[in-house]
């Protein structure tokens, strides 16, 4: 028997813009306002659908695919640079280096090395840290090759038959650094950032020098690294590179800056005058009552910064304690600490500290209740890592120049427990150096020197106590040789 054909389907009474009755009762609906017909005859309420003024609006994410990471453990590693590591920079840096990472293999290297050495200080045990488990080998692995790579493209610039953009360079310095930072090699780490320095100099009027990353939020993150130089090797000439040419690395406050890039730059200011008064007590000169800065007007503008940040707002988005420099308990630490630095002469323990005891109580307050927080966000991090202002360079301070010993025995305590690297800082060697400042400032008292010899002589042990503790020339590269990155012909 012959199977008759079905007719074709012309149309279809299903009507999508019908009436809700009409749906829910699977008939057709003639779409009569305000009552259709099949609700009048059947006498029910006739319903609409609320008409949405956005129906045809489509939201596109592009999450662009992560081509560089092709094995589990190097996407493993990448998940969590996404995750955890890139709040720890600006989001206007860490958009465009991922973004580049893709084309650049130095940055996809060196972006996975981090991930995985983050995941090593901050979860795993601390004898996998200094120790070679299978992650750290991974991650040291990751960091060899994008050395090499950076190397190698820089003496192909220097010979002329390769062009590697400036930006590469610079961002390359940052992130390298930031791994020796995280695995505790200090002296690597100053390799780094003294390199990024001095290419920064090198680089920053170049043509291409600004086209993947914004120069400000370049010179932003290289004015904190050169901070944290000053703040633990610039004491003394001694503790000095002679090739540094000490310049102040931040430009004026600009309205594009947000509080933490403004504070950060009036601090390098600060430092730089407090490092021309530590030469110049090193160099038995007399001192003075308070330091010099480069920027004539720093303090207007510090107590003008301070004011915007009293009136202003959180960063949307932002994450208090995990967003870089975005926590307001950090900003206000270290609003305390700056005009005690400016009416205070360098890093002598002067009769000069004593009216700030009570901003080192507030200081210590300030971080009690920040880590307390902190604690409670993430409560299976045993370590944090971040290069932002942070709690340790405070807390060394106050330990070693507060006049109460209450407070200074609350900072010692709390270094003691915060368990956090900041850049080139770090809590373990920070309670170690307190501890020894401590107790050599004690010995300067007992000898009666005049003012100036025993100025002189505590800059001297302070330098020679953060060789003591900070830098240990015998420590394990695992086969990766750290040299500084030269300049070459871009």
């Amino acid at each position: 028997m012959t199977e008759k054909p079905r007719p074709l389907r012309f149309g279809s009474t299903k009507v999508r813009s019908g009436c809700l009755v009409c749906k829910a009762r699977r008939i057709k609906c003639d779409e009569a306002r305000p009552t259709c017909r099949n609700c009048t005859r059947s006498k029910r309420r006739c319903e609409y659908a609320q008409p949405s003024h956005d129906t045809h609006m489509r939201f596109v994410v592009y999450t662009p695919k992560a081509s560089f990471a092709t094995t589990g453990a190097q996407k493993h590693s990448l998940d969590f640079f996404l995750a955890a590591m890139r709040s720890r920079f600006p989001m206007h840096f860490t958009q465009p280096v991922l973004q580049a990472a893709h084309r650049e293999d130095v940055l996809s290297h060196v972006v996975i090395a981090l991930g995985a050495m983050q995941q090593v200080y901050e979860y795993d045990d601390s004898s996998s840290i200094g120790s070679w488990s299978p992650m750290t080998q991974f991650a040291m692995q990751q960091y060899g090759k994008a050395l090499r790579l950076l190397q190698d493209r820089v003496m192909l610039n220097t010979r002329g038959t390769g062009s590697t953009s400036p930006d590469i360079i610079l961002i390359s310095c940052i992130f390298f650094a930031c791994f020796e930072c995280l695995r505790g090699s200090v002296a690597a780490a100053i390799i780094h950032i003294r390199s990024g320095l001095n290419l920064l100099r090198e680089y920053e009027n170049h043509p291409r020098t600004g086209m993947l990353v914004p120069k400000r939020t370049m010179r932003a993150l290289f004015t904190r690294l050169d901070n944290q130089l000053i703040e633990m090797r610039g004491s003394t000439l001694s503790m000095t590179n002679p090739n540094d040419t000490f310049e102040v690395i931040a430009g004026d406050p600009s309205p594009e800056d947000d509080v933490h890039d403004t504070l950060n730059g009036l601090w390098n200011h600060i430092l730089h005058g407090m490092l021309d008064s530590a030469r110049a007590v090193a160099k038995g000169e007399p001192s003075s009552p308070s330091i010099s800065t480069p920027q004539v007007n720093v303090k207007e503008n510090m107590s003008r910064l301070h004011s915007i940040f009293e009136r202003g707002v959180p960063v949307p988005g932002s994450i208090p304690g995990e967003d870089y420099g975005q926590d307001p308990d950090i900003l206000r630490i270290w609003f305390l600490l700056s005009p005690m630095l400016l009416t205070a002469h360098t890093w002598d323990p002067a009769d000069a500290w004593g009216p700030h005891n009570d901003n080192f109580a507030r200081i210590v307050t300030l971080v009690e209740a920040y880590l307390a927080r902190t604690q409670q966000q993430t409560p299976t991090r045993k370590r944090t890592f971040t290069l932002s202002l942070g709690v340790v360079p405070p807390l060394c301070l106050t330990a070693t120049r507060s006049r109460d010993p209450a407070v200074k025995q609350k900072a010692l305590y709390l270094l003691s427990i915060c368990n956090r690297r900041e850049g080139i800082w770090d809590s373990r060697h920070a309670i170690q150096i307190a501890r020894k400042t401590i107790e050599l400032d004690e010995h300067v008292r007992v000898d009666q020197t005049s003012d100036e010899e025993a100025a002189a002589t505590r800059l001297k042990n302070r330098a020679e106590v953060f060789d003591g503790v900070c830098v240990d020339e015998g420590e394990d590269t695992g086969g990766v040789e750290v040299v500084p990155i030269r300049p070459g012909r871009i």
